[in-house]
């Protein structure tokens, strides 16, 4: 069969994915919202693409799989290794030096297949090994359900773990199990301390934990300013008076209004307040 998305029907699916998601589509990625569709618009046996948004608009149900298909979802273990050299010598160290007995809580948002969150619990686990009063909780949190499925799966193979293996041997074989010829599995001790959830960052979330790092990176660059700002004004009383916030390398809050302030590329904290008083006056 053949499918041709017009212009005005692609627009109004840029329409429908930013008011469920808040994710911006520009104007020239209309091949990449056919692409996505097409399957499932077949599957559905629909003669057109209007057929189906017809549909998406009058079924609740089938919005979730809308969003699980339109969102972009490619992530890997250890992504960008010096945040997580970061966090491995530095974060750690100095927090459990001011906390020596709270369990620190960690928030990796928009967690995609759960490789982030992963990543960081095998960092935690290791820490824990060295330190044993030190105790850690993940909770990982993505908009598509799709995704979640995956990271409550926690199976991992191919390109998502080959920088695990060459960049951190020793713990690729410490902390990972091999479940099959190509798949791995992180270790059961690691497991029980991750959480997922469905979220959507435009709104609070459920839970009433503050955390004392948050990651949510590769993911504001989907929205325009306005709305990096209302994601950023959720995670503000998110995250603890002396948390981190870690973001992504195609990202800056530099030309956001917020109340982080950086530390170093990629890394932020709280403002503090007689800063925020300073620039008030």
């Amino acid at each position: 069969m053949s499918l041709s998305l017009s212009e005005k029907c692609f627009s109004e699916f840029v329409n429908l994915i930013y008011q469920l998601t808040g994710i911006t589509i520009g104007s020239n990625r209309i091949s990449l919202v056919e692409g996505r569709l097409r399957r499932r618009v077949l599957s559905l046996h629909y003669q057109s693409y209007e057929e189906y948004l017809e549909y998406v608009c009058t079924h609740k149900n089938e919005q979730v799989e809308f969003i699980n298909l339109m969102t972009t979802n490619e992530t890997y273990f250890f992504r960008t290794p010096r945040v997580w050299d970061y966090i491995e010598k530095i974060f750690l160290p100095q927090w459990i030096l001011q906390h020596p007995d709270k369990k620190l809580t960690a928030w990796s948002a928009a967690a995609s297949s759960g490789e982030e969150a992963h990543s960081l619990g095998v960092i935690c686990q290791s820490f824990r090994d060295q330190n044993q009063k030190f105790n850690y909780q993940i909770l990982g949190t993505d908009i598509s359900t799709e995704m979640i499925e995956l990271c409550q799966k926690g199976e991992y193979s191919g390109r998502s773990i080959e920088a695990f293996k060459k960049t951190r041997p020793e713990q690729f074989l410490k902390y990972m199990k091999s479940i099959s010829n190509a798949q791995f599995q992180a270790h059961s001790d690691i497991r029980s301390r991750l959480k997922f959830q469905t979220h959507n960052l435009f709104s609070p979330l459920s839970s009433n934990e503050v955390f004392d790092l948050i990651l949510i990176r590769n993911v504001l660059i989907y929205f325009k300013t306005s709305d990096q700002e209302k994601v950023l004004e959720v995670i503000q009383p998110k995250l603890a008076h002396d948390g981190l916030l870690v973001i992504g390398e195609s990202e800056s809050l530099s030309y956001i209004k917020s109340s982080f302030k950086s530390i170093e590329p990629l890394l932020y904290c709280h403002k503090q307040a007689e800063e925020m008083g300073s620039k008030a006056g």
